[in-house]
């Protein structure tokens, strides 16, 4: 059982296509959010919605897609705070490994999920080609 809350953030609807997503393989979470930013947002409106998807009393992961855009950039606010950490560049792999980790949400984890993340990236076409 996951120890943590996760909310993932992000331009347009991918955050909540993400949950669905990863709900597909992994089932329904507890704990889990989304929280898209809506063209017609300002960062304060978004800002607030955010606030409102992390709950003080639990830790937090919050999973963004793009480093240096407005969901990462009010996320990494909350993550001066030991108990909110924030990773960026979300995709479905990193996502499924966060909701379904077992253990608490702490430097060891975070950097598990980062490699995942990034291990999840793969040149498929590259596979595919007989090398001589």
């Amino acid at each position: 059982m996951r120890q943590f809350d996760v909310v993932v953030a992000s331009h347009g609807g991918l955050a909540g296509a993400m949950l669905e997503a990863a709900g597909m393989i992994c089932g329904a979470q507890d704990g889990a959010r989304a929280v898209d930013l809506r063209s017609e947002d300002s960062p304060e409106s978004f800002a607030e919605r955010l606030a409102a998807a992390v709950d003080p009393t639990r830790d937090t992961l919050i999973l963004t897609d793009l480093f240096g855009g407005t969901p990462n950039n009010v996320a990494a606010a909350y993550s001066r705070d030991g108990a909110v950490r924030c990773i960026s560049g979300a995709n479905l792999g990193l996502l499924i490994e966060a909701l379904t980790a077992a253990e608490p949400l702490g430097d060891a984890l975070v950097e598990r999920l980062v490699n995942a993340g990034r291990e999840s990236v793969v040149d498929v076409s590259s596979r595919l080609v007989t090398k001589h």
